[in-house]
């Protein structure tokens, strides 16, 4: 199990920002999908919208 996590952390971090990004998004969603956290959702919805609209722009700042 560990080596398949691995191997997919490698896959992951070679694609492109947006891509990455969509893919927590995905992730989050299945999450909380069964949770009352709407509003959380709503708070992360955001903040990914926002995070994925600074890379398109090209204003994103990466660390």
């Amino acid at each position: 199990m560990q080596r398949n996590i691995e191997r997919l952390t490698t896959e992951l971090i070679g694609l492109p920002k947006r891509e990455r990004l969509e893919i927590v998004r995905f992730l989050l969603f299945l999450d909380n999908r069964s949770s009352d956290f709407d509003d959380a959702d709503s708070v992360w919805e955001k903040e990914i919208t926002d995070r994925i609209r600074a890379v398109d722009e090209g204003t994103a700042v990466g660390y």
